[in-house]
């Protein structure tokens, strides 16, 4: 793959060469899978930047790649809390964060594997002066809309999970092509909703 042509930052501005780091990191993940094949040469190739500009950002490769993991939590978390925040009634904005799910892992279901599965580096301390993703976010969105749609909090947070596990049980079959007859996403998050509530 050719590297991208990128015009040099001026002095003072090297602090903008990370957010493209990420970006192509994200990117790559999203092609493979697998962030074991990942490398910094790739990466920086694909940012149009010489594999020792990493080290300018980053202590090593896998602080990179999680620091793209954590982006696309942000971006996945954003697409639920999103779909949620346009919708006053529970039971709508449960049916809109169900739909926002399944479409994310539809369509980045490389980056929905890893930032989901096993296949990334182990957790490491939070870089100084960088915030943690919080990983929870769309969760807890949705336990407040289970809430909201039974009127009690009681069991939200089980409901949520059994939400959340056939959510993920849904997308990871139909990505990894089970031969059976999927219905719309949709489809499966009406019919979770009337199964729950």
């Amino acid at each position: 793959m050719s590297s991208t042509a990128r015009r040099r930052n001026r002095r003072g501005e090297g602090a903008r060469l990370r957010e493209p780091l990420i970006e192509a990191a994200v990117a790559l993940i999203d092609e493979s899978g697998d962030v074991s094949k990942v490398s910094v040469r790739a990466i920086t190739r694909r940012a149009g930047v010489s594999p020792t500009a990493l080290y300018l950002h980053f202590p090593d490769r896998d602080s990179l790649v999680d620091a793209a993991v954590d982006a696309g939590f942000a971006a996945f978390n954003a697409v639920i809390l999103e779909a949620a925040g346009g919708q006053a009634d529970a039971r709508r904005r449960l049916f809109a964060m169900g739909v926002a799910y399944l479409a994310f892992a539809r369509r980045q279901p490389a980056l929905y594997s890893v930032i989901f599965g096993s296949r990334r580096p182990k957790q490491r301390l939070v870089e100084p002066g960088r915030d943690a993703v919080d990983r929870t976010a769309a969760f807890h969105g949705l336990v407040e809309a289970v809430t909201s749609a039974r009127g009690d909090d009681h069991d939200a947070p089980q409901v949520a999970i059994a939400l959340w596990s056939s959510l993920h049980g849904f997308a990871m079959l139909r990505a990894a092509g089970t031969p059976v007859e999927f219905p719309s996403g949709d489809a499966f998050a009406r019919r979770l909703l009337d199964t729950y509530f």
